[in-house]
């Protein structure tokens, strides 16, 4: 697993509050129950904050899972 992928998996686990080891790059709002568009609005605020992202609301919709969200850091 990637730096990248491993600190979104941790972060999106951390809103979750689930453990870490539940959640990989494959993990989306498709396939973890707790991932709802409230927590999907969380995730992002917590990935705006910690690497100085800014999101519109289009992307906040379409970054729907870790490999995703990992994309988003790496721009």
């Amino acid at each position: 697993m990637s730096e990248k992928i491993e600190a979104v998996s941790s972060l999106v686990a951390s809103v979750l509050n689930l453990p870490l080891k539940s959640i990989d790059a494959g993990s989306s709002m498709e396939n973890i129950p707790q991932w709802d568009s409230l927590a999907q609005l969380n995730i992002c605020l917590a990935l705006q904050e910690k690497y100085g992202l800014a999101m519109d609301m289009e992307t906040i919709a379409n970054a729907t899972s870790v490999e995703k969200l990992a994309a988003l850091t790496q721009k």
